[in-house]
């Protein structure tokens, strides 16, 4: 799935200045980083959090479960070719997996909806306070 978005994507990132990452071999523009994989993009990106020194980690903005109205992002549906969320039901999985390589981060679900439990629910005041 990453390979096939950096292909898709790669002529929209030229004005991105920051560091372009990707778990997938040759993806044009993007460095590749080896680090344990996860079906879930918001999975990976919590273990890359971890990689790159995070200790608390405030997660915001994941719902992992489809919008009432049946919608699968905020943003709409990806292209063809791109995934869709059609694997919502293995997310809880996913999260579960990526918790093994959080070791020694505080992880906290500041999300306002959510179907993933496993970590405490704090409001994001709360945790921008803390």
């Amino acid at each position: 799935m990453d390979l096939a978005w950096w292909r898709k994507h790669y002529d929209d990132t030229h004005g991105f200045k920051g560091e372009k990452l990707t778990i997938a071999k040759n993806a044009r523009g993007a460095a590749m980083v080896d680090l344990p994989y996860s079906g879930n993009s918001g999975a990976g990106a919590l273990i890359l959090a971890h990689h790159y020194g995070a200790r608390r980690i405030i997660m915001l903005g994941y719902d992992c479960k489809y919008a009432p109205d049946g919608k699968r992002h905020w943003h709409g549906d990806h292209p063809k070719g791109l995934g869709n969320a059609v694997s919502v039901n293995r997310w809880p999985a996913e999260f579960q997996k990526a918790s093994s390589f959080l070791h020694g981060a505080e992880v906290l679900n500041a999300s306002r909806e959510t179907a993933i439990q496993l970590w405490p629910r704090i409001s994001l005041e709360a945790a921008l306070h803390a």
